[in-house]
């Protein structure tokens, strides 16, 4: 059997990876349930998000588990197939997916406070266009990787990724994953936040008391989304610098990355139940009126 904490990563990994993956699907169930997910452009985006998490927890779970029978024997003779690095692609294009996801969300938010004069961007017949479209760029986005053989089979790992020795795929997997994603995300907050920000300066005092709690509430909303799309990233790029720097490789380098990647499918999942208002309003029951029974209480 490999290195224990390796071993001990993969088996933290694969058991977070089911909790993420059975929330996602938990979620995703109900909101599909509510018929107004079919034209509430809020809860469609949130059932993407939570489609495409619960893929990307079903693709971390067969590495995990490849990497586990791995670990299990005592000497691997697997070889690199087609099917392997197939595997890998759709891996890393649904990881770059989840990204392109919330920018998707970012710029519906975007649109519906500054661009609302332009009733085709509010649109949920535009959004079930765009979806699909997201989709096809992502897979559109990694085939570069998968055509000139950016990822190959890691013995130590018994599973198809992104070679720590080829410089030309990893950055480009950053980029496009990670990199470009995150900073279009990031811009289109700051200029909301800029925009709330005007509004705020442009109320009287009684309208700012009365907006306050809600922009507040939006902040931590953004907040929250950027710092959760940041974090993920970090262990990637602090191991790549040292790697540069020392030209020596972190002990568990590839487990760790898929260990954030599982991190990501769970905490996202919980997240979104937070930062989307939508889904708490499907939870709340229906206010009941209590009927006036004497005619002297009938305000004239």
């Amino acid at each position: 059997m490999k290195n224990k904490t390796c071993f001990g990563i993969n088996i933290i990994s694969l058991t977070i990876t089911i909790f993420g993956t059975i929330i996602a699907l938990i979620v995703l169930i109900y909101i599909l349930l509510r018929r107004k997910t079919l034209y509430n452009i809020q809860l469609l985006l949130c059932a993407n998000n939570y489609l495409l998490l619960f893929i990307l927890g079903i693709l971390t779970l067969t590495i995990n588990i490849r990497i586990y029978h791995g670990d299990l024997k005592e000497v691997n003779n697997e070889k690199e197939t087609l099917s392997c690095r197939m595997n890998s692609y759709i891996f890393y294009v649904f990881m770059s997916a989840v990204y392109l996801a919330f920018i998707l969300q970012a710029t519906f938010r975007l649109c519906r406070l500054i661009y609302v004069s332009r009733q085709n961007l509010l649109n949920f017949r535009t959004y079930w266009f765009i979806i699909p479209l997201f989709w096809l760029f992502s897979f559109l986005l990694n085939l570069p990787l998968l055509l000139w053989h950016g990822q190959e089979l890691i013995p130590s790992e018994n599973a198809c990724l992104v070679p720590k020795d080829d410089p030309r795929s990893i950055a480009y997997s950053i980029l496009i994953i990670y990199g470009i994603p995150f900073l279009s995300i990031v811009l289109v907050y700051i200029r909301l936040i800029q925009f709330l920000r005007q509004q705020s300066l442009n109320r009287n005092f009684s309208e700012f008391k009365r907006f306050r709690h809600r922009d507040m509430k939006i902040f931590r909303r953004i907040l929250i989304v950027v710092i959760l799309l940041g974090i993920y990233g970090l262990p990637t790029a602090i191991m790549l610098l040292i790697l540069a720097f020392t030209n020596e490789l972190v002990i568990c380098f590839y487990r760790i990355l898929i260990l954030s990647v599982s991190v990501c499918v769970l905490t996202l999942s919980l997240a979104l139940v937070y930062i989307t208002p939508q889904i708490h309003l499907c939870r709340q029951k229906p206010r009941v009126i209590p009927m006036i029974k004497d005619q002297k209480d009938i305000p004239q």
